[in-house]
């Protein structure tokens, strides 16, 4: 089961910080986890900075259109938390 998604910030180059409930936390790249047509999307800084995140679907959302639900990333920071993209508190 995926935890719940606490907080999500934008960083840079269609990066985000993602933090859960169980306390995995780290740097995720979109590039990674959406296709072309969504990232042409979040290209646009403006609109990559109105993340928002939808607790009760555990979804990260623009207004876009643009969905990314929290178990991709997540998958992705536990995979590499013996790296330094991901802490666990």
């Amino acid at each position: 089961m995926i935890p719940r998604l606490l907080a999500a910030w934008p960083l840079d180059r269609l990066q985000l910080w993602l933090a859960y409930g169980d306390g995995t936390e780290g740097a995720v790249d979109l590039e990674d986890h959406l296709g072309p047509r969504c990232l042409a999307r979040l290209r646009d800084v403006r609109e990559f900075r109105r993340l928002q995140l939808d607790r009760g679907r555990n979804i990260l959302f623009w207004p876009s259109g643009v969905e990314l639900h929290a178990g991709a990333p997540y998958r992705t920071l536990r995979q590499s938390e013996n790296g330094s993209s991901a802490q666990r508190r």
